[in-house]
């Protein structure tokens, strides 16, 4: 297993959301700021004005074929003209057509011309579990031509958009397992397009030697892993290691991998694991030395997080993921 996939293994789309849109000028829709969640827009024809809040990205005109990728769920607005009256999200859902097999279509508008595009939101379980979602910038844009760059990717963004117009029965389940592929093949190609040698996680994982270390943890994070055992996993001396992981990561081997196994013993948790498995599978020699690591992670102690986490399941009122695009 390659870095990039032992990294993006946690990851786990809880829920999707989808929105089919049609936009007669002048029209203009805001979405608000959401966390854990990353959305997109496809253009299947026309052409749109993107505007994200609070970021220094310059708003970016779309066309038919384009792709709009916010991995960190910034609030953000598109529409025709850049100065055209903006309606939020909620107040449209409102008032559009029924969901069928869990896909919103709103109308919006006059009678100008059309602008129809796909909208999708997933909404992910454990974000921390993926540290490559914090290394991405507000805004990804991605033009027909990065189908050079991943093969089949814009054939599966077409492919979405048929099952979305079709309105076929089984398409809800179909969009969700194309949403997995989909939010892999967006990270690999813009992956793709990181320059050599660029800093952050993303430069890790394009740093052979790290990216040997990265994925070596995320596989067998239970292994009784030190900075020279790890280094013997990336070809490259103990000090070069260290320091070129520390530069790159941001923080030391060791203390990367003591977070990836407590979220990874959060997860467990979360599942329902027996105490005994969970500090077995997380690189302990006892429950008492996992617990007291954990408890330094997490302020609390295992069976503490684990009854904070179903208290909080059954308060929380499921809404589908429509949470995912409310304004």
């Amino acid at each position: 297993m390659d870095a990039l996939s032992a990294v993006l293994a946690p990851v786990r789309l809880q829920r999707t959301r989808w929105v089919s849109t049609v936009g007669r000028a002048p029209w203009g829709v805001a979405l608000p700021v959401v966390k854990s969640c990353i959305r997109f827009h496809y253009v299947v024809r026309g052409s749109a004005w993107l505007g994200v809040d609070k970021t220094d990205e310059p708003r970016v005109a779309l066309s038919g074929g384009d792709l709009a990728v916010l991995p960190l769920g910034h609030a953000h607005a598109l529409r025709d003209p850049p100065r055209s009256t903006l309606r939020s999200f909620s107040e449209l859902a409102r008032c559009a057509t029924r969901p069928t097999h869990d896909v919103i279509r709103i109308d919006l508008g006059a009678r100008g011309p059309e602008t129809t595009f796909i909208t999708g939101a997933f909404v992910l379980d454990d974000p921390l579990a993926a540290p490559i979602l914090a290394a991405l910038p507000p805004l990804i844009r991605m033009t027909p031509d990065t189908e050079q760059a991943v093969p089949s990717f814009l054939e599966n963004i077409q492919f979405i958009t048929r099952e979305i117009e079709a309105n076929r029965p089984g398409s809800e389940i179909v969009l969700l397992r194309m949403a997995d592929v989909l939010f892999i093949q967006i990270l690999r190609a813009y992956l793709a397009r990181f320059p050599e040698g660029g800093g952050g996680f993303l430069g890790a994982l394009r740093d052979p030697s790290t990216a040997a270390a990265l994925g070596a943890m995320h596989r067998r994070a239970e292994e009784p892993w030190t900075v020279a055992s790890l280094a013997k996993e990336a070809g490259v001396s103990r000090s070069v290691f260290a320091a070129r992981f520390t530069e790159l990561v941001g923080e030391p081997p060791l203390g990367y991998l003591t977070r990836l196994r407590m979220q990874k013993a959060a997860a467990l948790l979360r599942e329902g694991a027996p105490l005994a498995k969970v500090s077995r599978l997380t690189g302990y020699s006892s429950e008492a030395s996992f617990s007291h690591a954990f408890r330094k992670w997490a302020g609390m102690a295992p069976g503490a997080w684990r009854r904070h986490l179903e208290s909080s399941d059954r308060s929380a009122a499921p809404d589908g993921g429509r949470g995912a695009l409310r304004a």
